[in-house]
């Protein structure tokens, strides 16, 4: 079969004698190889640098460079370094051969050389040649596919990641959302009630938000909220862990906290809004408070509904009597500490 097309392949033949060159193209040239010739070796080199072929007839005894220094310069070019060599050679010893093939040359004829040997072994090297390549492209793209599969599972868990996070934290400011609280405080409750263990709620709301929203606009606003968010993580310690449990209103829970320590905490967050600046790219900034009521289980309440109205209702009694405190129900523990007023 005449090789055409992509499938075509191309030959160098170095030899210092013309006639042999001729000699094997006349061989060659009927099964449609394309053909290059060298007559000694620093041009063989040159031309190996300059095209591809995909085999390589070689004399060895030659003038000015042997075959051998050729075969090891070619070699030593990484991008020529799996191009088949056949060295065509009148030497017949074991020492010769053996030195060309340590240097990398893949065969050897010896001259003359019978033509169908010739195009015989031709043949078998370059189908072998044309394998290795078509395996090693094969294997890069394999290589390839699968990287771009890590990539893309890594994405995916990524994604995956971010979904189960989006899910249980409120993207504004970060903390944990109402779905999260509800799930874990079934949790915590069941565990509290199994281990006969307290915990405690605080209910906080900013006071005055909405003349921020109107002093400063909505994405201010929302900007307040994500600022006062960090203020409450900064005050928290695992397992405690805050919640934005709507609009301008915020929950903290504080698992194995009893009641003192908890009222406590809502002082420190109180504290804490009360020197902090909000909005510090605003001229001057703004300063906020907020009231905070306080649920502890098991003494105010024994279900997830209840610890939140109570919490609720004891923020809400602050407001009622002047903000910028912190109760429980029935009375204010902490005002001692009087906030600017909300711009």
């Amino acid at each position: 079969m005449i090789p055409t097309g992509d499938t075509q392949y191309k030959i160098l033949i170095v030899d210092d004698v013309p006639k042999n060159i001729q000699v094997a193209a006349n061989i060659l040239e009927k099964y449609g190889y394309q053909m290059a010739f060298a007559q000694d070796g620093p041009t063989a080199v040159a031309q190996t640098e300059s095209n591809h072929f995909d085999l390589i007839l070689l004399d060895i005894m030659m003038p000015r460079m042997d075959g051998f220094e050729v075969c090891r310069r070619i070699k030593a070019n990484p991008a020529n370094r799996d191009i088949p060599i056949i060295f065509l050679t009148a030497k017949n010893d074991t020492e010769s051969i053996v030195k060309g093939l340590a240097l990398g040359a893949m065969d050897y004829l010896t001259k003359p050389f019978n033509g169908a040997e010739l195009q015989a072994r031709v043949k078998t090297h370059l189908t072998l040649y044309r394998s290795k390549k078509e395996i090693v492209a094969a294997n890069a793209r394999l290589s390839k596919e699968i990287a771009e599969r890590i990539k893309v599972e890594e994405a995916l868990e990524r994604s995956k990641e971010e979904y189960r996070h989006l899910s249980t934290h409120d993207s504004l400011t970060g903390l944990y959302n109402t779905r999260h609280l509800y799930g874990a405080m079934e949790s915590l409750v069941a565990e509290s009630r199994r281990n006969g263990l307290q915990f405690s709620l605080i209910f906080l709301d900013i006071d005055d938000f909405k003349r921020v929203v109107d002093s400063h606009g909505h994405l201010n606003g929302s900007q307040v909220l994500a600022e006062v968010a960090q203020t409450i993580k900064g005050c928290l310690a695992a397992p405690a862990y805050g919640v934005a449990y709507g609009g301008d209103e915020f929950v903290v829970v504080l698992p194995g906290h009893d009641h003192d320590q908890a009222l406590e905490k809502a002082q420190e967050i109180r504290s804490r809004m009360l020197t902090t600046v909000y909005l510090p790219a605003v001229p001057n900034g703004i300063r906020l408070h907020a009231s905070f009521g306080v649920s502890t289980y098991p003494g105010d309440a024994s279900d997830i509904k209840a610890m939140l109205a109570k919490a609720d209702q004891a923020m809400f009694q602050v407001k009622m009597k002047g903000k910028n405190a912190v109760g429980n129900i029935g009375s204010i523990i902490y005002q001692n500490q009087e906030g600017p007023p909300v711009p």
